[in-house]
């Protein structure tokens, strides 16, 4: 692939656009000409460090991809199946990603702030030292995740599992777990000013 990755993003060709070219093209996805033709082209070996800003990728089958490092905000990853897929690093901000399997994946370091988690499949994912800060995330099944370190904080997570998992440390900060089940999760995390009515410890 040629052209924007996440450290070395160029500008798109569009006249007057501010944004930045994706990975392989000469423009941002709002001005691509064969939006179809890019994502045709997209090959799951490619994706680590990528620039796909905005992309529009739902159901999307990208099973044990690398997205290491790779700038996907904004981008609509609804419904897709990213079991086992590396994405560590991955900035996530703002993406939708409701209803998506992430199980097993690799989502160390990744910047998941304001992203759409509703009734997405985390189970066993390692999201150790993830930025969650203000994610919606209703409904979300983090069964055996490893959030170790990691910053849930401002988020929505009303009748989210949490069952099993890893939370060492976690910063919950003004988190709303109403109605969440967190049983037989292990380790300190911090719930200081968090909504837990209604939630199972």
């Amino acid at each position: 692939m040629i052209g924007s990755t996440r450290y070395a993003p160029i500008s798109c060709s569009e006249a007057g656009c501010t944004g930045m070219a994706l990975t392989g093209a000469a423009r941002c996805w709002r001005h691509l000409e064969d939006p179809a033709g890019f994502l045709k082209g997209l090959r799951s070996s490619e994706l680590a460090g990528a620039w796909l800003v905005g992309v529009d990728l739902p159901g999307r089958d990208l099973r044990k991809a690398d997205l290491s490092h790779a700038r996907l905000s904004g981008a609509n990853l609804s419904r897709a199946n990213l079991t086992g897929a590396v994405l560590a690093g991955a900035m996530l901000d703002g993406a939708d990603l409701s209803r998506a399997d992430l199980s097993g994946a690799n989502m160390e370091l990744a910047v998941l702030g304001c992203a759409n988690l509703e009734y997405t499949k985390l189970n066993g994912a390692n999201l150790q030292r993830a930025n969650l800060v203000g994610a919606k995330g209703h409904a979300a099944d983090f069964t055996g995740a490893n959030l170790y370190y990691s910053r849930p904080g401002n988020g929505d997570f009303q009748n989210a599992t949490f069952r099993n998992a890893r939370i060492e440390r976690a910063i919950f900060r003004r988190a709303n777990l109403m109605g969440a089940t967190l049983t037989g999760a292990s380790g300190n995390a911090n719930f200081e000013s968090a909504n837990l009515q209604g939630a199972v410890r």
